[in-house]
């Protein structure tokens, strides 16, 4: 059922571009209150069942440094890197040079989690990103990529943040079966807030935003991870990033129905190929 829950979360944070469009502040802005607000959330839950203490007494430095550095900065680090290419890129620069994620957990895996590569996955990768290419080529354009010193940063940027995902999935499956989901996604989002606290400072929010925000904090920051991380207790890491094909994929439909985007042809085969590499992934577990 791992598989079937990272899913879930994905298609929970395929919905993130309709809030950020309705929110209508900073990325920077953004991330913080549905972080604080997410993290002040999950710290209430957290004391009223007593797990907060329980996970702070859980041995292991090696666990403890991934947990409370290495994976927040690693979050932190692929949001503001993400959006650093959408500002100085093409969208479709952007997110075909981040969606190098799986390469990048393909090809770290079997040295830090010990998980070997069936040639499956390798099939699924490459059919995933065919397919994501074929969503994101906009032919009726006439124009191919760039390849200007602005452009050159961004897919630069995409890339880099395309490897932070791949650390960040790397982190949650090494420290996923040591502490409890909902106490790993509040270190995430109380340390990326204090983080982003200084850049934040004279910015006013109307009340529509911060309903957007507060939505943000509960659903794609706190519901949507700890279903992602549950994922992962039974999910390897290649296989949750090949997964995170199925983003695009709900991206698009939610696009449609709420946008009224309507895609087009190579879209739909695109997402089409993305679907067949994740009945791959789940029929190579089955067997």
């Amino acid at each position: 059922m791992g598989y079937i829950k990272i899913v879930i979360a994905i298609l929970i944070w395929s919905s993130l571009g309709i809030f950020v469009r309705k929110i209508g502040l900073p990325n920077t802005v953004i991330v913080f209150y549905s972080c604080a607000i997410a993290g002040l959330l999950q710290l209430l839950l957290l004391s009223l069942t007593g797990q907060m203490k329980k996970n702070l007494c859980i041995d292991g430095r090696r666990n403890r440094i991934l947990l409370f550095v290495a994976f927040p900065l690693s979050s932190l680090a692929n949001v503001l890197l993400f959006y650093f290419a959408f500002t100085h890129t093409t969208i479709a620069n952007a997110v075909l040079s981040h969606y190098t994620a799986p390469i990048f957990v393909a090809v770290m895996a079997p040295f830090f989690l010990k998980e070997k590569n069936h040639h499956t996955t390798w099939i699924a990768i490459i059919l995933s990103s065919i397919g994501l290419w074929l969503m994101l080529w906009m032919p009726s354009s006439g124009k191919g990529m760039s390849t200007g010193s602005s452009d050159t940063q961004g897919i630069i940027a995409g890339a880099l943040s395309g490897f932070a995902y791949a650390l960040i999935i790397l982190i949650i499956r090494s420290i996923a079966s040591r502490y409890i989901s909902l106490f790993i996604i509040f270190i995430q989002n109380s340390v990326m807030a204090v983080l982003l606290l200084p850049f934040i400072s004279g910015t006013t929010v109307p009340m529509n935003s911060f309903l957007y925000l507060a939505a943000m904090g509960i659903i794609h920051s706190t519901i949507a991870p700890i279903i992602y991380v549950e994922g992962f207790k039974s999910t390897k890491a290649n296989e949750a990033a090949i997964l995170g094909y199925f983003e695009p994929v709900g991206a698009t439909v939610l696009a449609l129905v709420f946008l009224n985007e309507v895609p087009g042809l190579f879209a739909l085969i695109g997402g089409a190929l993305i679907l067949c590499s994740g009945y791959l992934v789940l029929k190579f577990r089955r067997d």
